[in-house]
């Protein structure tokens, strides 16, 4: 019931009503190095319940060690007890951005989920979805979503 209420929820505000509504809730907007211990830079911020990262996390990452140092990192923006979304795409090598191809850290599930479990989070839910683009967009096996919490 709850994932309808959210489906409902997202989708209620249409075109610009929702990109006015946006505009007025999001006050700044930060760099953000995944890479780095402090992912943030220079910008103080509380710890966060939540932090959502779609589609791009394999993207920063050029090799397995750095995608676990970005999830550690990540971890670190949260307090205790928050929560990590996940939104990415499974084996993708390469994706397409026009006629620019762009490399992608190609993972399968049970990487992903070792480097989240080694990065500090119990994992409350992984989804895969099997959506694959064209392969002339990118390579995929499909797409996930995964819901971890920081333990304590």
């Amino acid at each position: 019931m709850a994932n309808n209420v959210c489906w409902c929820m997202c989708f209620r505000v249409k075109g610009p009503e929702k990109e006015e509504k946006l505009r007025r809730t999001v006050t700044q907007v930060l760099k953000c190095d995944v890479t780095q211990s402090r992912p943030l830079g220079a910008a103080h911020l509380p710890p966060a319940d939540c932090v959502l990262s779609t589609l791009c996390l394999d993207a920063a990452c050029a090799d397995l060690p750095t995608y676990h140092t970005a999830l550690r990192n990540l971890s670190g923006l949260l307090k205790p007890r928050g929560f990590l979304v996940l939104v990415d795409a499974l084996k993708s090598s390469y994706y397409m951005i026009g006629e620019q191809r762009f490399s992608s850290l190609s993972l399968g599930r049970q990487a992903i989920e070792a480097a989240v479990r080694e990065a500090g989070f119990t994992i409350q839910q992984f989804e895969v979805i099997s959506q694959s683009y064209s392969s002339a967009m990118a390579n995929n096996e499909g797409l996930f979503c995964l819901v971890g919490q920081k333990l304590n």
